[in-house]
C-alpha cells in the first residue's frame, strides 16, 4: 500500500521538468498532503518528507502540516503534527520555499494550532498575494485529504480556489481601471490648452451618461 501510495505520489509529483518553472522547496519537518488538490502520497504516520517539487506556472495549491518530533515533558519526546494548512498562490519562474517557526515543543505545537503563521519564501522575501489558511480537521488513519479538499475549494474560504479565483478577477478589474485612470491623466497633461478646454467641455456634456 505504501509503495502504491509512493509511487501515485512521483505521477502526480513530477510532470515534466522542461514544462514546470515553479520549483517549491520543502524543508525537514513539513509533510506534503496534497498538491492542487491530488494526494502527495503522504504517510498517516507523519514520517516521511520531499526535498522538492516542480509545477507549472500560475495558480497552484499546497495543503501541508509541521510533522516532527518534538519535547513534551522532562526528556520525553512525542510526535507533533498540526493541522493541516493551506497555501493558494500565482507564480512564475520562481524558486519558492515554505517557511514555518522551529517548533520545539509540545506546547508551541498546541500555540501554533491555535494561530498558525508560515510563508512562501522567493528571493528572500515572502511572496505576494498568498492566500492561507488552515484546514481543521481531526486526522485518522482512514482521513481522505484529496476528499476534504476538494470539498474546501467548493467554498468561499479564504485559500479555496473558488474564493482566490474571485478576489483576483476582483484584482485585475481594479489594475484596469487604475490603468484607464492613469493613461486619461497623462493624455490630458500632454494636451494643448485649447484640447484641455474642447476634452473639458466634452467631459462636463456627458458627465451623467
Amino acid at each position: 500500500m505504501k509503495l502504491t501510495k509512493t509511487l501515485l505520489a512521483s505521477l502526480i509529483l513530477a510532470p515534466s521538468l522542461a514544462y514546470s518553472s515553479v520549483t517549491i522547496d520543502v524543508p525537514s519537518g513539513i509533510q506534503l498532503l496534497t498538491v492542487n488538490g491530488k494526494d502527495a502520497g503522504y504517510s498517516n504516520f507523519g514520517f516521511d518528507s520531499k526535498d522538492n517539487i516542480v509545477l507549472d506556472n500560475g495558480v497552484n495549491q499546497l495543503v501541508f502540516r509541521i510533522s516532527k518530533i518534538v519535547m513534551e515533558t522532562g526528556s520525553d519526546k512525542t510526535k507533533f503534527k498540526s493541522q493541516p494548512l493551506v497555501a493558494t498562490f500565482d507564480a512564475k519562474d520562481k524558486d519558492i520555499s515554505i517557511s514555518v517557526p522551529n517548533i520545539k515543543t509540545l506546547q508551541q505545537g498546541m500555540e501554533f494550532n491555535s494561530k498558525p503563521t508560515f510563508e512562501l519564501v522567493s528571493d528572500s522575501k515572502a511572496l505576494v498575494g498568498v492566500k492561507k489558511d488552515q484546514l481543521g480537521l481531526t486526522f485518522s488513519l482512514t482521513a481522505d485529504m484529496a476528499q476534504e479538499v476538494k470539498d474546501y475549494n467548493q467554498t468561499n474560504a479564504v485559500a479555496s480556489l473558488s474564493h482566490y479565483s474571485q478576489s483576483n478577477t476582483k484584482t485585475v478589474d481594479i489594475q484596469l481601471d487604475d490603468d484607464v485612470h492613469q493613461s486619461l491623466k497623462r493624455s490630458f497633461k500632454s494636451a494643448s490648452y485649447e484640447e484641455r478646454k474642447k476634452f473639458l467641455t466634452w467631459a462636463i456634456s456627458n458627465l451623467e451618461e
